[in-house]
């Protein structure tokens, strides 16, 4: 994974810095960690679903300023299923 998609825009991802996390975006100059250091991310399988099932009750699923947001946008989530492809959001 090396870029997101968000609003027309592709944003780096890189890895995070944070203890016990994967991965950092940077977004509107601010830095947001995301995804648990150890895990695997499985877009397109039970797993994922499963994943973006669970996530989209967790607050800030639609908010671009929060790690939930960004951690869906890798997993692929789209409503309560994941896809390989990273979906743009509108």
């Amino acid at each position: 994974m090396k870029t997101l998609r968000h609003r027309g825009k592709d944003y780096k991802v890189t890895r995070s810095t944070r203890k016990n996390k994967k991965y950092k975006v940077e977004y509107k100059g601010e830095a947001i960690h995301f995804g648990a250091k150890g895990y695997r991310m499985f877009p397109n399988t039970r797993r994922g679903d499963a994943y973006c099932s669970r996530s989209l009750g967790i607050k800030g699923a639609n908010d671009p300023t929060s790690a939930n947001f960004w951690a869906r946008k890798a997993w692929g989530c789209r409503g309560k299923k994941s896809s390989k492809k990273h979906e743009e959001t509108k």
